[in-house]
């Protein structure tokens, strides 16, 4: 194995002191910013591994371009809000001056891969300190609620909605609300915790007419059906909530849902 490979190597397996070692001596050899491990940069998967002392080494001795982007757009700052490491970012944005709301390929940015992650601390940095929008939406209209659903991400979902004032109705490009994408993905979790806002409609359809109940029903998420007949089976005795009675397995009104 080469030298650069073994580098690259060490980077992927997050093996802080052997990359440490062989850094000053595949400089020799070949320039650090020149290495990629199957198309990622070294600063990226530094940023990635929450190495603030490497990555500020290979900024400013090994002259790294923070700015550079990988083969699908990323960021520096993307890597480090993926890997959960706000001193990273914190040096990234305030001192080589990235851009918090950079987007890829497909229109994430950062905030997306904390939400999808549950990085809350991550969250708290990019909206509180560097007033990223919270409603950011990517190249489908999915906003990080969209994301933190999909992932079963419940301390993310609960952070965005009761502290962010995010809307749990906010609808995608295909019409989807973050509940018609917990259903979908089978997050049993996430589905329980919007129904328990009672912000959310479940018999919202998206562009296809789709409820999140049908959504779940084609999918086979069996636990997913179970989250819902049990809010159903819970709200049934309340009259300003008759409208989920539709929810119950068997209620004449269930084809509501599958419509």
């Amino acid at each position: 194995m080469s030298l650069e490979d073994k580098c690259g190597t060490a980077f992927r397996n997050k093996d802080h002191e052997e990359a440490v070692r062989l850094l000053p001596l595949v400089k020799e050899v070949k320039e650090p910013n020149e290495i990629k491990i199957a198309g990622d940069g070294l600063l990226h998967l530094s940023s990635y591994n929450g190495w603030l002392d490497v990555t500020k080494d290979l900024i400013a001795k090994y002259h790294c371009d923070p700015h550079e982007r990988d083969g699908v757009d990323r960021t520096c700052l993307h890597w480090a809000a993926e890997g959960n490491h706000v001193d990273v970012m914190r040096y990234l944005i305030d001192e080589c001056h990235c851009d918090p709301m950079a987007v890829n390929k497909w229109g994430w940015i950062p905030l997306h891969y904390a939400a999808e992650d549950n990085h809350v601390d991550v969250m708290r940095y990019l909206i509180d300190e560097c007033h990223c929008d919270p409603m950011a939406v990517d190249s489908r209209g999915w906003t990080p609620l969209h994301y933190a659903a999909g992932g079963n991400q419940v301390d993310v979902m609960r952070y965005l909605i009761d502290e962010c004032h995010c809307d749990p109705m906010a609808v995608s490009g295909t019409g989807g609300t973050p509940l018609h994408v917990a259903t979908s993905c089978g997050s049993s979790a996430a589905v329980g915790y919007l129904l328990s806002t009672g912000k959310c409609d479940p018999l919202a359809k998206d562009n296809e007419g789709r409820t999140p109940f049908k959504l779940a029903k084609e999918r086979g998420h069996t636990d997913t059906l179970s989250v819902l007949k049990k809010f159903g089976d819970i709200k049934s005795s309340h009259p300003i909530d008759s409208y989920v009675n539709v929810l119950l397995v068997g209620n004449p009104g269930a084809e509501m849902l599958e419509g």
